[in-house]
């Protein structure tokens, strides 16, 4: 099973028609170029899962996620302006394709920092929650999905014998300073990464996830509307969030 391919274009045309209206009703002299990036995210994810020896059982999950905002340079790092985040798809299958049982909470998806270096950039989101609850079958079993590994988790620590370990691709979302002298960037980023955890003594779990991330930057001028410290701007910092 694969994902379909998808544009950014609509998306690409209504914030620069929103840059254009806002600059023309504000009179606001525009900012040099180079200084203010539209930028946008998107996630898809194909991932199995199989549980043992206790309760034999196997699935697979599909998840579609993207985000979307503005960038400021800020010295050697960048300000975020959120512009929102949406979940485009969201599956959770036993091993024969049939829906698992009951409500299944949604993940979400955020592009928490990006944290400038001499020649790199690197961008780092996070999923709330990190970790799905799901159940598993009728008799009130329940089974644990590990989502894809994000920079600075705070869950899976606690998990008993958790490993996770890169199979192949490559997991940094990273781009060089340089590129920013361009009018667009466009990269993709491809990795396939194994979790193994315990959720008792008596019940393991494997999984296997394959990833894509889209990652697009188009240069603009500066939203007059958006404004640090209003509530639509977050300030990235060296040592990432707390």
């Amino acid at each position: 099973m694969g994902f379909k391919n998808f544009k950014f274009s609509g998306l690409s045309t209504v914030a620069i028609i929103f840059l254009v209206l806002l600059s023309f009703s504000t009179g606001l002299p525009a900012r040099e170029q180079g200084q203010f990036w539209q930028v946008t995210l998107r996630l898809q994810v194909q991932g199995d899962f199989r549980t043992g020896p206790a309760t034999e059982k196997s699935g697979l999950y599909l998840l579609e996620a993207g985000c979307s905002g503005f960038l400021e340079e800020d010295g050697p790092d960048f300000i975020i302006y959120h512009l929102g985040s949406q979940l485009f798809r969201w599956e959770v299958r036993t091993a024969d394709g049939q829906p698992f049982p009951g409500p299944i909470l949604s993940p979400g998806l955020k592009l928490d920092y990006v944290e400038g270096k001499e020649e790199e950039i690197n961008f780092y989101y996070s999923f709330d929650p990190e970790v799905i609850d799901c159940p598993a079958d009728p008799a009130g079993h329940r089974i644990k999905l590990v989502l894809p590994d994000v920079p600075w988790s705070r869950v899976l620590e606690k998990m008993l014998w958790f490993k996770r370990k890169t199979i192949s691709g490559q997991r940094t979302i990273e781009l060089q300073r340089s590129q920013l002298t361009g009018k667009e960037i466009r990269k993709e980023f491809n990795w396939i990464e194994e979790t193994s955890f315990q959720e008792s003594s008596q019940l393991t779990v494997s999984q296997r996830s394959r990833v894509k991330i889209f990652l697009e930057l188009t240069r603009c001028q500066q939203p007059p509307a958006l404004r640090p410290g209003d509530g639509s701007g977050r300030r990235s910092v060296s040592a990432g969030p707390g």
